[in-house]
């Protein structure tokens, strides 16, 4: 801590002891730090607080309530000095909000700046100057712009990708719909099948495109619920991971508990999006299973309740990394024999579609090499059939 040399010493000597006390204080801080006293006349300042002024200011001059050359709004307006922080905690004799003002210095440079200023009290509880304390946050404020515009960058790249993507999806649709409407064989008939239900699911994800950054918000999936059956929810699921399944030789089977009141209850969701929500947890099991692996998924109505159960063989997770999996963009451990795919959101979206719900997806995994098990339960019966 420096004192700022004294040319001449016109004040009143009155609370000399409590400002020379908080001047020895904050000789010992490593926050910027100054004291003035009630006229506005810096008589403290740490060396901290001389680094971001740049000079130290003249410990004659009143009315100047700090180091800075000028203080700005964030509206860039000037703020003149008797209505500074410090001024203000001298004028009214109470603490002032931390204010945060874009602050310049004596080489010209501009900081943004959290100001704090209270009054320094003598033994009787009489105002005698007041203690500011600084707080650069400059940087901070610095990467929140540049993570602004990193995610309205993305979100207007998405944007165009999106009305690119409308074009071509109309003609495959178009197609898929004159191949149903043609009489073909059994297996024509059910590849057209896929290919319309997967269109327009693509359709809608290019839509979720053009309302926002999905990517960047995987907890706020839109939901159109209707009446929906457990057969439609699993037709669709099963249409998104046939085909991976099929690659690597992996086998699906899926145990529908109590099956003629699963199969005969009414949902009240959206199969489309439970369609994505469970395919993704298919396509997790697959990813970081071994080829020719089985996967299993189990289905149970119990009253109100839609209970999915995804339990896989493969590489599993630690127990630490649990909590962290439905998070966006988060990638653990790859299976060794293959290579990294997806984007990490899989799982997010797959919570983020349960919320939607009004239910619930956990994850549970002994361990490393252990496989894991995914469920869901969602409150989406609106009637099922009792034996």
């Amino acid at each position: 801590m420096a004192r700022i040399p004294e040319r001449r010493r016109t004040t009143d000597r009155r609370g000399e002891a409590a400002l020379d006390a908080h001047g020895l204080l904050i000789g010992e801080i490593a926050c910027p730090a100054y004291c003035c006293t009630l006229d506005g006349a810096v008589r403290y300042a740490n060396s901290a607080a001389r680094r971001l002024w740049g000079a130290w200011p003249d410990p004659d001059q009143v009315g100047r309530w700090g180091g800075f050359t000028a203080l700005y709004r964030a509206d860039g307006s000037a703020l003149d000095e008797p209505a500074s922080p410090a001024a203000l905690a001298a004028r009214t004799g109470l603490a002032q909000p931390p204010s945060e003002l874009l602050a310049e210095s004596a080489d010209g440079s501009q900081r943004c700046v959290v100001i704090h200023a209270r009054p320094v009290l003598d033994a009787d509880g009489a105002s005698t100057g007041v203690l500011c304390s600084l707080t650069d946050i400059s940087e901070q404020r610095r990467l929140e712009d540049q993570v602004k515009f990193v995610h309205e960058s993305r979100a207007g790249f998405l944007h165009v990708l999106a009305h690119e993507l409308r074009n071509p999806l109309a003609p495959v649709m178009a197609a898929a719909t004159l191949l149903q409407r043609q009489s073909g064989g059994p297996g024509i008939d059910r590849m057209a099948g896929v290919i319309a239900r997967q269109t327009r699911k693509l359709a809608r994800f290019v839509d979720d495109l053009l309302e926002g950054s999905r990517i960047e918000q995987a907890f706020d999936t839109p939901v159109s619920k209707r009446a929906s059956s457990v057969d439609e929810v699993l037709a669709h699921a099963c249409d998104v991971v046939g085909c991976v399944l099929s690659e690597r030789g992996q086998t699906l089977s899926v145990e529908i508990c109590r099956k003629e009141q699963a199969q005969g209850a009414i949902l009240w969701c959206d199969p489309e999006r439970l369609a994505q929500a469970l395919g993704g947890a298919l396509l997790n099991a697959s990813q970081f299973s071994d080829d020719g692996a089985a996967i299993s998924l189990a289905v149970e109505v119990d009253g109100v309740f839609l209970e999915l159960l995804v339990s896989d063989h493969g590489i599993g997770v630690e127990q630490a990394e649990l909590s962290q999996l439905f998070q966006p963009f988060r990638k653990f451990a790859m299976h060794p024999g293959r290579a990294a795919s997806g984007a990490g959101l899989g799982l997010a979206v797959a919570r983020s579609v349960s919320r939607a719900h009004g239910g619930t997806v956990s994850a549970d995994s002994p361990g490393r090499g252990q496989g894991m098990r995914l469920k869901f339960v969602l409150p989406v019966v609106r009637e099922a059939t009792f034996a």
